[in-house]
């Protein structure tokens, strides 16, 4: 899955970033567990999720989101080729 976040023309270069879904965030995209995202760069991980989000509800304050296997917050700068984790509560005992 693709999805393209268009956002004013810079003239700048774009970027592709990997968002990866576990849990029942899957259910949100058919099941799938990740989807590519084009983007403007530069670009900051709250454009990443604000895309994820288009159409749907938001993810929730109890969603982690990690970049590149590091727990980052939503002003976090992304780089070409970055994967982004969403990680949902883990629950059980």
């Amino acid at each position: 899955m693709s999805l393209s976040l268009l956002l004013e023309d810079t003239g700048n270069r774009l970027m592709k970033v990997n968002i990866v879904v576990f849990g029942r965030l899957k259910d949100r995209f058919g099941g799938r567990s990740s989807l590519e995202i084009t983007m403007v760069d530069p670009a900051k991980l709250r454009q990443a999720i604000r895309a994820v989000e288009a159409g749907g509800e938001p993810l929730g304050a109890d969603v982690a989101v990690a970049v590149n296997g590091r727990i980052v917050r939503g002003d976090a700068d992304l780089q070409d080729g970055d994967e982004v984790l969403l990680l949902p509560p883990v629950s059980g005992g």
